[in-house]
């Protein structure tokens, strides 16, 4: 056959495949008269039914009785429709087996040359055919008609691993929902990949946690629970917020969980960094600035704050008139602001009242998506820039850009103290009209205000207090090979070691406002910035967690937004 030649010289031809009688009634098919034409010799010197999907007009291939491509006679008991079944070649040259038979009997049915078996669902009557999954085929009542598939080409390369196979997934589960194709991106607590939906044809994103123990349960269950809330009616639903289609895994037996969400092309700092492309980023800054406060506007109605808003949490499609459409993603850090407490997110995007452990409100989102358009713009060579100091450094330059002509309308966004910075809707207000939000007191100043926004006397958590656990980590774009986060050795030597280390027991890893508790560790940023695969910024190893956190110990009604989830286990989370 031609297909390893063919996928060797780079060439991928369409679709093609054998249907090779497997019983006798199949046999007397393939011989049929009216299936002269399908009729072809295998290079085993067997006969079988040619179907191949190499005229862009015929992308359909019908079995049945009558009227059909391939003709199956209706013996009595056979019970074979008019139309029985159809092969379909998709957009993604994903070939789909289609029952369209009265009595539902078409099925694939396990072979004894191995391969998987991937069953219809009770929503579609479609489900993928390719090299090793579904090679046999029965058609009729009690299987009739037996055929196996043989490919002369599937042309799903690019899903295919290294020793040759798919890996369908979700691994541990019994219902098989897609073939695995290439990681896309990833962090601390799960990883993304680009893959194909084995009943659609369709491309769409997994996101896969690395396990659900401790905080990857909580993450995992709060980002399900967050987008489905937003995504649960159509009337919900936000343009601006990316889609929740479905989670699997999750439940009280299981260590693993997935979420499935629809494939875009790319997030803001891949298409920032892209220098292939002339993108106008005055243009990218505005559209973006735009379309994340109507995200955010929505978040906030539903008591939701994300806590890690940054460019490669910003996902971008084309639209109907093919302009850039931004959608919000990863909502692993989100969480209610009546209870939110814990030391989030990565440092360049990190408003002051989280890294100070402040009372947490929707204005630390305000503030992450003036760093981002900052970022975006690069102002002041801010991604550079960036790198090595510490948050409450970088705060400092977000302030004095926010003095800039350019950020006049917006400038309140980077004020320290929260109370101070304008909501999205308000933002929104200012941003349609030709209003502007001028600071009432001097941001000259505002590096010695408050971050927290709250009054001497106001109960709460203030910039000394707080949980004893923080996850965050460093930002850094281009760390040279020779970056030593701690030195061990003697650096004029040339002898120190290339090694990242924790800060010291009981030392404070800033200066100027609140420490961490001695048990803090904060891990470094291991992976450059500039890698668009760089994930959520958490640390696997977290820090000592003090008992009795309010924000571990969430309320049940936090997960009523996915009922289903309670009674089959998922989204349940362990006490402790």
């Amino acid at each position: 056959m031609a297909e390893a030649e063919d996928q060797g010289a780079g060439v991928s031809p369409p679709p093609a495949l054998y249907l090779m009688p497997y019983n006798d009634a199949a046999r007397r098919a393939t011989n049929d008269p009216n299936n002269a034409h399908f009729l072809a010799q295998m290079d085993n010197g067997a006969y079988a039914l040619y179907i191949s999907f190499a005229n862009p007009d015929k992308q359909v291939c019908t079995l049945g009785r009558a009227g059909c491509d391939i003709f199956l006679p209706d013996p009595k008991g056979a019970d074979i429709s008019k139309h029985q079944c159809s092969f379909i070649n998709t957009e993604q040259w994903a070939v789909l087996l289609e029952d369209t038979s009265r009595h539902k009997n078409t099925e694939p049915c396990p072979s004894a040359n191995g391969g998987q078996t991937i069953s219809f669902t009770r929503e579609t009557r479609r489900v993928l055919v390719a090299r090793g999954i579904n090679n046999m085929i029965g058609i009729g009542r009690d299987r009739y008609y037996k055929f196996e598939i043989y490919w002369e080409s599937d042309c799903l390369y690019e899903f295919l691993k290294r020793d040759g196979n798919y890996r369908t997934g979700p691994q541990e589960a019994r219902r098989k929902r897609y073939i695995e194709g290439e990681k896309v991106g990833g962090g601390s607590f799960g990883s993304v990949w680009r893959v194909m939906d084995v009943h659609t044809g369709g491309l769409m994103a997994v996101k896969k946690f690395h396990n659900m123990d401790g905080r990857n349960l909580e993450f995992a269950t709060r980002e399900i629970t967050n987008l489905f809330r937003i995504n649960r009616t159509s009337l919900i639903h936000h343009d601006h917020i990316l889609e929740i289609l479905d989670c699997a895994g999750g439940g009280k037996d299981d260590n693993w969980g997935e979420i499935f969400m629809p494939l875009k092309p790319g997030n803001l700092k891949m298409l920032a960094l892209d220098t292939s492309t002339t993108v106008d980023v005055e243009e990218l800054a505005h559209a973006v600035l735009h379309q994340m406060l109507l995200a955010l506007a929505c978040i906030a109605k539903h008591k939701i704050v994300h806590r890690d808003l940054k460019p490669e949490n910003v996902l971008w499609e084309y639209n109907d008139e093919g302009e850039y459409h931004f959608r919000l993603g990863d909502f692993g850090q989100s969480n209610n602001p009546d209870i939110a407490m814990t030391v989030t997110g990565t440092e360049p995007f990190m408003a002051p009242e989280v890294y100070n452990r402040g009372k947490q409100t929707d204005k630390v989102d305000i503030w992450s998506l003036f760093a981002t358009i900052v970022w975006v713009k690069n102002t002041g060579n801010f991604r550079l820039r960036c790198a090595e100091p510490r948050a409450h450094i970088i705060h400092g330059w977000l302030v004095e850009y926010s003095m800039l002509p350019e950020f006049r309308r917006i400038r309140r966004m980077a004020s320290m103290r929260a109370k101070d910075r304008p909501s999205a809707e308000r933002l929104l207000r200012i941003l349609a009209t030709d209003e502007v939000e001028d600071m009432a007191d001097s941001l000259a100043n505002a590096l010695t205000l408050d971050p927290t926004g709250e009054d001497e006397d106001d109960a709460g958590i203030g910039p000394s207090q707080g949980p004893g656990f923080a996850y965050y980590e460093p930002y850094r774009p281009n760390v040279p090979e020779n970056y030593v986060w701690e030195s061990e050795g003697d650096e004029e030597a040339g002898e120190a070691s290339n090694t990242y280390r924790p800060p010291p027991m009981g030392a404070s890893p800033r200066v100027g406002g609140a420490g961490l508790m001695d048990e803090a560790y904060v891990k470094p940023y291991d992976q450059i910035y500039d890698d668009p695969n760089s994930g959520t910024a958490v640390p696997d190893v977290r820090t000592a967690r003090r008992a009795g956190s309010q924000e571990m110990n969430e309320p049940a009604a936090a997960h009523e937004a996915h009922p289903q989830a309670r009674k089959s286990g998922k989204g349940k989370k362990k006490k402790g």
